[in-house]
């Protein structure tokens, strides 16, 4: 809907307004113009005549505009009158930004100048109706020139429906999203394509992911006879060779009206029809799920046999969902990356533990039963007396070092429900012991709120790997350990007056920091390390609360 600033269609010559009978002269040159005929398809209208025109235009599903000097309505057919809210009688000649949302009006003019270099793009605006109802339209226009007159012809249709319906899809699959929380990726899938079928018109959904070898394996479903899944992990298929599968490998969505026979047609997936006998239904919609920048999976919904067709808004609510599927797939796999990478971190780490502690012990308690025997064998029973002290005690120390560390690996799913304010004293506790480094803890006094499985270690686990880089890498001489609460956040902070280090620089081969963040972003939390050299290190671990 350009802004043409030309004479009106009124002021331009009448005759270039009318149809033009065939004279049999040149049907390459445009008649009474002398202009190239723009095509063959161009030369089928003409063919057609003013008054087939006349009828599609009038009787068309789209609106249909014309506007002219000084944004003026020139023409608006009867579907572009209803979008409108007004008939064009009572639109002709009126500025046609009145008809659009103050805040749209200057773009509308903007796009003339566009159209006028050759754009034809598509674009959305908000009409505002005489009731003060407003309607997205989507639309595309150019500029033309007929005698003289500068005219801008536009066609758009209304998509409040559609925007509404992806809309809702967001809405819904934030809800779902929430709904989970705390719960399996399962859980979410199973959640949304719940949705999917709730809003609409579709029988069933059922939402396919690629295993490892590429084979579609049924995530979650719903609507669907109970041993539907059964069905297909006995008949796998790949997504080639589903009806339209090539479509759905380069990012596309379609419906098929008759996908049921489409199906029975192909050798793995006859038994999936069979296994759908009881359901009312020729047609399905599917749409592509996205996970890693690739198609692996497919949003496959089972439309009732009495639906032509889905709506637009329908079709852009199920895309809608497919996009929420693919994101929530997605951060099922940053999630288990991130937990091996953690999990492989914290086993290097405690293989260090052990070469720097139990191994040690273990050496220097070889060391002492060497010195009992040579002791004996020289009859000199003082010494072997004492070397016989000095090994009990390493045996202690390295029975207790070994625990700690068998209590580390212990999978919390085997453990008691941690008492979080418990374990960071016993942490501080032995840290205090082994180490030598006091530590104070500051804990809240009142009840600690429930909180997700295994946060509470992960919590534990940060504490502890910063005590140790106390220890080992800063020389503290004393340290502080704080738990924060307020009603939004749990805080975890640990304080030691050790040497410090520039955050800017990574130690090569160190990879403590690296596993506290891990740990944190696991629990939805951040870490905030603060250090100066000569002015010790703060790690503190911040945690979102839900509820």
């Amino acid at each position: 809907m350009a802004a043409p600033s030309a004479p009106s269609a009124e002021s331009a010559d009448p005759a270039a307004l009318e149809a033009v009978p065939s004279t049999g002269s040149d049907p390459d040159v445009l008649p009474s113009t002398g202009r190239a005929m723009p095509g063959a398809s161009a030369a089928v209208l003409y063919g057609l005549g003013i008054d087939a025109l006349v009828a599609i235009i009038e009787t068309i599903g789209y609106g249909v505009s014309i506007t002219g000097e000084n944004q003026g309505w020139t023409y608006l057919n009867p579907a572009g009158a209803r979008i409108m809210g007004r008939p064009f009688e009572q639109l002709r000649g009126e500025n046609y930004l009145r008809s659009f949302v103050e805040h749209d009006r200057a773009a509308l003019l903007a796009l003339g100048q566009k159209q006028r270099e050759g754009d034809t793009g598509f674009y959305t605006n908000t009409v505002v109706r005489p009731d003060g109802t407003e309607l997205e339209m989507t639309w595309s226009g150019t500029v033309i020139s007929v005698g003289g007159a500068e005219l801008a012809p536009a066609v758009f249709h209304e998509t409040t429906s559609v925007r509404q319906a992806q809309r809702e899809a967001a809405e819904l699959g934030a809800a779902a999203a929430r709904m989970a929380s705390g719960r399996s990726t399962a859980d979410v899938l199973d959640a949304l394509v719940r949705e999917t079928v709730a809003a609409t018109r579709a029988l069933g959904a059922l939402l396919l992911v690629e295993d490892g070898r590429g084979l579609l394996r049924p995530a979650a479903s719903t609507g669907l006879p109970d041993d539907f899944a059964e069905v297909m992990a006995a008949s796998p298929a790949r997504l080639q060779d589903l009806p339209a599968g090539p479509m759905l490998a380069r990012g596309r969505a379609g419906f098929l009206s008759d996908d049921r026979e489409r199906l029975a047609t192909g050798v793995r997936t006859r038994p999936w029809v069979d296994a759908l006998d009881e359901l009312s239904w020729q047609g399905t919609a599917k749409f592509p799920v996205w996970r890693d920048e690739r198609v692996a999976g497919v949003l496959m919904i089972v439309v009732p046999d009495r639906v032509t067709a889905p709506s637009e808004a329908e079709l852009a609510f199920w895309s809608s969902m497919a996009e929420h599927a693919g994101v929530a797939l997605g951060a099922d796999r940053m999630r288990h990356e991130i937990s091996y990478a953690s999990a492989r971190v914290e086993r290097e780490r405690i293989a260090r533990e052990l070469h720097d502690s139990v191994n040690h012990a273990l050496f220097a308690l070889q060391t002492r039963a060497y010195l009992v025997q040579r002791a004996l064998d020289s009859g000199d029973p003082d010494k072997a007396r004492q070397a016989a002290l000095d090994l009990e005690e390493l045996a202690r120390q390295a029975t207790t070092e070994m625990r700690e560390l068998l209590v580390e690996l212990r999978p919390s799913g085997d453990a008691a429900p941690l008492d979080l304010r418990q374990a960071l004293r016993e942490l501080a506790e032995s840290v205090t012991t082994r180490d030598g480094l006091p530590v104070r803890v500051t804990v809240p006094q009142n009840a600690l709120p429930v909180l997700p499985p295994g946060t509470g270690e992960h919590l534990v686990r940060i504490a502890g790997e910063a005590l140790h880089n106390a220890v080992k890498h800063a020389s503290a001489t004393a340290a502080t350990l704080t738990l924060t609460l307020s009603p939004r956040r749990l805080e975890l902070a640990v304080v030691d007056d050790g040497r410090g280090f520039d955050t800017a620089t990574v130690r090569p081969g160190t990879h403590g920091q690296q596993t506290m963040r891990e740990r944190a972003r696991l629990c939805d939390g951040d870490l905030r390390v603060t250090s100066v050299p000569g002015s010790g290190t703060s790690v503190v671990a911040v945690l979102p609360l839900t509820g």
